[in-house]
């Protein structure tokens, strides 16, 4: 009876001991994680765009664009959600961070992802280099594991992919997209990375927002009028 009283009371400590230790990792992971601001220019053949990633926790905001219409990102790869935050509206959007595709889908995009040995520093931060290729697309991206949080592509969601190599602690600071005949269509580029203490609020869903579907949110087509 004893030795079982004994077995339980080891049993109990591992398992508290083993608590602590999974808390105390999750605090000095967030504590070693960057928290702060990484600005970025977006460029195409039509525009060149500033955008701001908020990092805080491994949690991330992306500020929209004038095109998107003033609307925000918030991320959180830990619980695989995201959503887009209506400001305008009071509303905002639930979506899955990572779209991975569904099982017996045989219309998959044929992808090839190669880490190479080459690195780069890119605003002081050592980045490695990943090749993506696609049936279309070439993609090139420096990565570093300098910040000690996944990064983004600068998208509520990110597809298998891209999910492959945030998930190993990577932050893309520089990403080139080249098409078919290996010129280059567009460009994103760190252009600042601001360490700084982050308010808890910017990664907030604001209260009282109401929560809609994704469909609602879509432009419905005019419908045209018919001459009498």
């Amino acid at each position: 009876m004893k030795s079982q009283l004994l077995y339980f009371r080891l049993c109990g400590l591992v398992l508290m001991l083993s608590c602590f230790a999974n808390a105390r990792a999750q605090e000095l992971a967030e504590k070693s994680s960057f928290e702060g601001v990484v600005s970025f220019e977006s460029r195409d053949f039509q525009s060149i765009e500033p955008r701001t990633l908020f990092v805080k926790h491994g949690v991330l905001r992306i500020e929209g664009t004038e095109q998107a219409g003033g609307n925000a990102f918030l991320i959180d790869y830990a619980k695989k959600k995201a959503f887009i935050v209506l400001s305008a509206r009071e509303q905002y959007v639930e979506l899955p961070a990572v779209i991975l595709p569904a099982k017996g889908d045989t219309k998959q995009t044929r992808v090839n992802v190669q880490k190479t040995d080459s690195t780069l520093d890119i605003l002081d931060f050592t980045c490695d280099e990943f090749l993506v290729t696609t049936d279309s697309l070439e993609f090139e991206i420096w990565a570093t594991k300098g910040l000690g949080t996944a990064g983004t592509f600068l998208n509520a969601q990110v597809n298998e992919w891209q999910w492959k190599i945030l998930e190993m602690g990577y932050f893309p600071l520089r990403v080139v997209v080249r098409d078919a005949s290996g010129d280059e269509s567009a460009r994103l580029e760190a252009t600042s990375v601001t360490k700084k203490a982050m308010s808890e609020a910017l990664f907030r869903l604001p209260s009282g927002y109401e929560k809609v579907d994704q469909e609602s949110i879509q432009s419905k087509p005019s419908v045209k009028k018919r001459k009498r």
